[in-house]
């Protein structure tokens, strides 16, 4: 088992380290021509009052408001936006992403901790937790999507370090009917997770979300699947090695809120309330927080209250480089 969750951490690691490199020389390459992708955007583009669509250009200028135009001149093709200051035109050579203001939302995939039932599908990521914990997903059309992280906490040796993986499957997307344009999702998918390389433990879970306008609800419930009852971390010298309980078979809860601020369209408010063990409510803990977000970056901060009593400040950071 230690061999295989070494070879599984060193694997994560070189694929977070690839996929930055990948993203910075894409970046470089794209920023004087055309993306594709871009093009086939554009070519959808519903020219219409009511819709508004964010555009962030290769030197991080973003702009929002209805496509008013497309043309060509000699410089090449252009949109025209109507914006708040007036309409920009704007060649498709300068353009990083576009997308309508719904999309131009791109963690909508998880809150804090907890996942939301939506796919990652497009929206890959690079992200950094706490600081310590170096983490990554990828979606795999509109259905999987797959994280996976490792911490690197100075002073703790490699074999204590916490490692997680998780799988998630997005088995139906459709309209809510409760909010107009309002939509629901349901996912199913597994965690894995190594507190220090021998002690593994495995949850199922299932997850519902359902957006509205600028806001998102979501439910879940894990359970708890696999390793054994009581664990006894080590983390160097920096503590001394303590035992943890959960015992397999042990059900757990969660509910999460993600709404943005109304007339803003980068912050949002997020908050987490979960119990892991039911039948213990001593087992619950609240995250609220802020999240600052466009369509590259993300930067979660706020504080967990545990029934300890305890009150833990938090942060993260994510990158969506595509």
């Amino acid at each position: 088992m230690e061999n295989r969750v070494r070879k599984l951490a060193v694997v994560v690691s070189i694929v977070l380290f690839l996929l930055s490199l990948h993203a910075t020389a894409y970046a470089q390459v794209h920023r004087d021509s055309v993306d594709q992708a871009i093009i086939d955007l554009v070519d959808d583009i519903d020219i219409a009052e009511e819709v508004v669509y964010f555009v962030r250009l290769h030197n991080g200028d973003l702009l929002s408001g209805p496509v008013r135009e497309i043309a060509n001149d000699a410089e090449g093709t252009f949109i025209r936006l109507g914006t708040e200051i007036g309409r920009a035109k704007v060649y498709l050579h300068q353009i990083a992403w576009i997308g309508t203001q719904e999309r131009s939302y791109r963690q909508h995939h998880r809150l804090y901790i907890m996942p939301t039932a939506e796919p990652i599908g497009k929206d890959h990521f690079l992200g950094l937790w706490e600081l310590l914990f170096l983490y990554g997903g990828v979606g795999i059309g509109d259905v999987v999507s797959i994280t996976a992280g490792r911490t690197a906490v100075p002073g703790i040796p490699f074999d204590q370090q916490v490692s997680a993986v998780t799988a998630k499957a997005t088995v139906y997307a459709g309209d809510n009917g409760i909010v107009e344009g309002g939509k629901q999702y349901y996912a199913v998918g597994m965690a894995a997770g190594w507190l220090n390389d021998a002690n593994f433990l495995a949850n199922i879970f299932a997850v519902a979300t359902f957006t509205g306008k600028r806001s998102s609800v979501t439910t879940m419930m894990f359970a708890k699947v696999a390793g054994p009852d009581v664990y006894t971390f080590h983390a160097g010298r920096i503590i001394d090695p303590f035992n943890l309980t959960y015992a397999s078979g042990k059900i757990g809860v969660g509910l999460g809120l993600d709404s943005r601020i109304e007339d803003r369209h980068d912050i949002h408010v997020v908050g987490e309330l979960w119990n892991a063990d039911i039948t213990r409510p001593s087992n619950t803990a609240l995250y609220l927080g802020l999240r600052l977000a466009n369509t590259a970056f993300s930067m979660d901060f706020g504080m967990t209250v545990l029934t300890a009593p305890a009150v833990v400040p938090t942060v993260a950071f994510a990158w969506t480089p595509f």
